[in-house]
């Protein structure tokens, strides 16, 4: 079973509101095969990529596959982890392929477009990033808080007994110092466990895909870091913003935060979300452009907006679960290859019902 982890532009111009209404109405419409109604529409849905080594735009391997539902008007975010080890078709290949190989191919929009071809989605925005620049994204908002195991501590810890034997060869050559050396393994090591282990950037990258047990594991924990995250950005957004709407009206007390009105929002409040908000875009490759950052901003901010205002936190509150359907059968083996055939019907089935199944 799935773990749960469960928050008008008055002065804007015209051109920019012009432009974020028509981007808002082709996102929104962005839902799952036919039949959406249009409540399904209320969701803006993203796919995120997060990779290994040093490149965000194509070949390594596109580990982390997740789709990222948000919806506005209720605070609530959605988490889907797509195992990387499951069996898709790809075009140009006359046998199945891991969901992996797109990106390695061709990067994300080529991983977009298979996705969508094999999980009837319809999906427009992707972000991707590496996980060097994600450990830093961490660092920023102040890294995370995850439940962790002594048994993910121990086998997180003898990752880094392994990295720091490798990279003592390094050191032995002079491409490493031994002061890096020491730091790294100082910034990797954790010596506490349990449910409200906090983490930084490079501990969280480690711990979000160690694979020791299984590839599910891996996936449930790849969630949790993500999901920690979220709740970490929101926390950096309410510490330096105060919001409100023409409903709830001015707050009493600003606690001298910067006071935004989501049904006003002006140029400058637009360019001081944009501060708050900004690294998510400056450390990831996607080819979103300025009014799409601005409506993906404002989706965060209403999202962090209405978790607060029903007293609920935005990690507690998240709901996630790890796809495909079969992602806990046992391998078959395909052109050498080890992953998970799949029912792509009741896997779109399941898709649907989990982003929409209030």
């Amino acid at each position: 079973m799935n773990k749960i982890r469960t928050h008008g532009f008055g002065k804007a111009s015209l051109r920019r509101l012009a432009a974020m209404l028509l981007f808002v109405c082709l996102v929104c419409s962005a839902a799952l095969g036919e039949g959406r109604d249009r409540s399904n529409a209320d969701w803006v849905n993203f796919l995120l990529l997060c990779n290994e080594g040093m490149n965000n735009d194509k070949g390594n391997a596109g580990n982390t596959m997740m789709v990222v539902a948000m919806h506005p008007t209720t605070g609530r975010i959605r988490l889907m982890m797509f195992c990387w080890d499951t069996f898709i078709d790809y075009e140009g290949y006359d046998l199945p392929q891991t969901l992996d190989m797109p990106y390695r191919n061709n990067g994300p929009a080529e991983t977009m477009k298979v996705f969508d071809e094999n999980f009837g989605m319809h999906i427009h925005l992707f972000m991707s990033i590496n996980f060097l620049n994600l450990a830093s994204l961490i660092d920023y908002y102040g890294g995370v808080t995850v439940d962790v195991t002594r048994a993910e501590r121990n086998a997180l810890n003898g990752m880094v007994s392994s990295k720091k034997e490798q990279l003592k060869a390094q050191a032995a050559t002079g491409l490493l110092s031994q002061i890096l050396l020491d730091s790294l393994a100082t910034e990797y090591y954790i010596s506490d466990f349990g449910p409200e282990t906090h983490l930084n950037g490079l501990q969280a990258v480690g711990f979000g895909w160690l694979q020791y047990d299984s590839v599910y594991n891996c996936c449930e924990r790849s969630v949790e870091v993500i999901a920690s995250l979220f709740s970490s950005v929101a926390k950096h957004i309410n510490e330096q913003v105060i919001l409100y709407t023409d409903e709830t009206g001015y707050p009493d007390d600003t606690y001298g935060k910067r006071p935004v009105n989501l049904d006003q929002v002006t140029e400058e409040d637009m360019d001081f979300l944009h501060e708050a908000i900004g690294p998510i875009f400056q450390k990831s490759f996607h080819d979103l452009k300025e009014d799409e950052i601005d409506s993906i901003t404002l989706t965060l901010a209403r999202v962090a907006y209405q978790a607060s205002r029903q007293g609920f936190d935005l990690f507690s509150a998240l709901d996630h679960t790890v796809l495909p359907l079969e992602a806990n059968d046992e391998y078959v083996i395909i052109a050498g290859a080890k992953g998970h055939v799949i029912d792509k019907q009741a896997n779109i089935k399941a898709i649907r019902e989990f982003l929409y199944k209030d």
